[in-house]
């Protein structure tokens, strides 16, 4: 599983196309056999601003994803593993001020190593 949450700029809040997935991936969590995986959470800005900023915008995210996840239904907090990493791990590295790069990036556990890329 890798699914990319997409943010607008400069926000940590949900967008309309965001909502759908998160509730898809919700179902999947807790349903099938998906039922208790751990699951990373990593957030990534795009490259515009500060070091500092970033990281705590793509912290703020990460968390946007996991309190709906927990709130909405219910899987409990020890599931997820989350990391911001700020501008670091850009998605489209040719163009560091694309869109594709603000994301919250989830992945299965067992593959996480690919959320911090």
């Amino acid at each position: 599983m890798n699914l990319d949450i997409s943010f607008d700029f400069d926000s940590a809040d949900l967008t309309p196309r965001a909502e759908p997935q998160l509730n898809e991936l919700g179902k999947a969590l807790t349903g099938g056999d998906l039922v208790g995986a751990v699951i990373f959470l990593g957030g990534h800005t795009d490259g515009k601003g500060t070091d500092d900023y970033n990281q705590g915008l793509s912290e703020r995210r990460v968390e946007t994803v996991r309190r709906f996840l927990v709130e909405h239904y219910h899987i409990p907090d020890a599931n997820f593993i989350a990391a911001g990493y700020g501008k670091k791990g850009l998605k489209n590295t040719a163009d560091p001020l694309a869109a594709e790069n603000r994301r919250v990036e989830i992945v299965n556990a067992a593959d996480r190593d690919q959320a911090s890329k």
